[in-house]
């Protein structure tokens, strides 16, 4: 690969075969595994890496014409695709609760269980017994 973070080449698989784009910023959070554009198949692919990298092998110069075509279709396919490994912003470390904007309360703003319950039709007493129940049996 060149000093680009991408690399277009060719996939010889067959007839799987295909024109591929590797973006090494593309991490799937598995060694073992690489995100792979495969220009057939007009996607992101993620494929074991022991198995690809021994099939992957630069364009030839015959091969040239497709790689605008592959480098558009990359583009198109990158500005859509989530990696698996994305970072998920605003989950709370471990045993903090989440940034959410305040809400005033008053002192009236108080949930009324039977009410909030009575559109589904379950008896409280009944949740209550099935909990203390539960509660038994994971003792045991």
């Amino acid at each position: 690969m060149s000093k680009s973070t991408v690399w277009f080449g060719y996939l010889d698989a067959g007839a799987k075969s295909s024109a591929v784009a590797i973006d090494e910023r593309l991490n799937t959070g598995n060694p073992n595994t690489v995100y792979v554009f495969n220009l057939a198949r007009g996607k992101i692919l993620e494929y074991k890496r022991e198995i690809a990298e021994g099939k992957l092998r630069d364009l030839e110069p015959d091969e040239s014409s497709v790689l605008d075509e592959l480098k558009a279709a990359f583009e198109a396919a990158r500005r859509d695709f989530h990696t698996r490994g994305a970072q998920i912003l605003n989950l709370p470390e471990r045993g903090q609760a989440a940034n959410t904007p305040e809400r005033s309360r008053d002192e009236d703003d108080t949930v009324d269980e039977e009410a909030v319950f009575d559109d589904l039709d379950i008896d409280l007493e009944d949740a209550d017994e099935d909990l203390d129940e539960l509660d038994e049996v994971e003792e045991m």
